[in-house]
């Protein structure tokens, strides 16, 4: 499960790192929630890299969909046919997850050991319309032992090196869910204050406790 996550470079780092221009609406947030516009990396005929911003979440008359399980998505109907054609990479520095323990729900930041930009591979879906944006989904894999005793699932994560054969197609299931298992994450207890996707300030990235969490401090 992927829910919420972090996109904090500022714009010309950001730009030098993933080595493409930036679109003009791209802003450093703290707290990127479903529904939300995000930075996608995707091809245009599988051969032009571009940076755009798309919504996060594929609407369905069903249902709301913001992830996808590595495990299916190549065969699911939902998915087929963007794993196929529509690859994409979300540029991120950090994902929140949360511990459940029947009673409270504690907030988690999850991130690279070396804090270094990362990438989420995701699925995008072309516009319907001239008044709507493409839209994105999340690929989620099995947590990695150090994220299992918060959330059994996590989005899958690629290395750099990975990003052209990703794009391409040219990576297939297995290939990917190995790269994902060599990433190396941190993880802290952070401000309740990120269960508002209206908060968006760096302060939420902060490791914190209970008796330092914002929240708790007004009992």
């Amino acid at each position: 499960m992927c829910g919420r996550y972090t996109l904090h470079t500022q714009n010309q780092i950001l730009a030098e790192a993933i080595a493409l221009a930036l679109p003009g609406a791209y802003a450093p947030d703290y707290n990127i929630g479903p529904g939300q516009k995000a930075l996608s990396i995707a091809t245009r005929d599988k051969v032009q890299a571009v940076a755009t911003m798309m919504h996060w979440g594929l609407r369905t008359p069903q249902n709301f969909h913001i992830n996808a399980r590595i495990e299916t998505a190549d065969t699911s109907p939902r998915f087929r046919e963007s794993w196929y054609e529509h690859r994409c990479l979300l540029p991120a520095n950090g994902f929140y997850e949360w511990y459940q323990d029947g009673i409270t729900k504690q907030p988690y930041y999850i991130y690279p050991k070396d804090e270094t930009l990362t990438y989420f591979a995701g699925l995008w879906f072309p516009s319907e319309g001239t008044d709507s944006s493409p839209t994105f989904v999340i690929l989620t894999t099995k947590a990695l032992p150090s994220v299992q005793d918060i959330h059994e699932r996590m989005p899958l994560i690629l290395k750099s090196e990975a990003q052209a054969a990703w794009l391409s197609g040219d990576l297939g299931k297995r290939e990917a869910q190995a790269i994902a298992d060599e990433a190396q994450l941190e993880k802290c207890t952070v401000s309740r204050r990120v269960n508002s996707v209206h908060n968006k300030d760096s302060r939420l990235i902060e490791a914190t406790a209970p008796l330092t969490d914002d929240q708790m401090m007004l009992f």
